[in-house]
């Protein structure tokens, strides 16, 4: 009994850490994908504007898609967070 005891009270108490370590993890990995998505971005304006300049017609509309993309992408760390504050204001 002792046994169970133990093993109930050591992952009541582990589950915290792990919680916290896990939601540390989430939050890294998001910054690294948001990194990766304007690094991605980025590229794909550069590669619109060659279209551009090789004349091609479909040029503008790749160039607007990556504007547009690159913006979305920087604008998911404003976006995360007023939904956090809002979360934690109706808690």
């Amino acid at each position: 009994m002792k046994k169970v005891s133990l093993i109930t009270t050591l992952f009541l108490v582990s589950s915290n850490v792990l919680a916290a370590s896990l939601k540390g993890t989430a939050d890294a990995l998001g910054q690294e994908a948001i990194k990766v998505g304007i690094a991605l971005g980025v590229f794909a304006i550069v590669r619109a504007g060659i279209a551009i300049a090789q004349g091609k017609p479909d040029g503008g509309e790749q160039m607007t898609k990556a504007i547009f993309g690159t913006g979305c992408i920087m604008l998911v760390v404003t976006i995360i967070s007023t939904l956090k504050t809002i979360t934690q204001q109706g808690a």
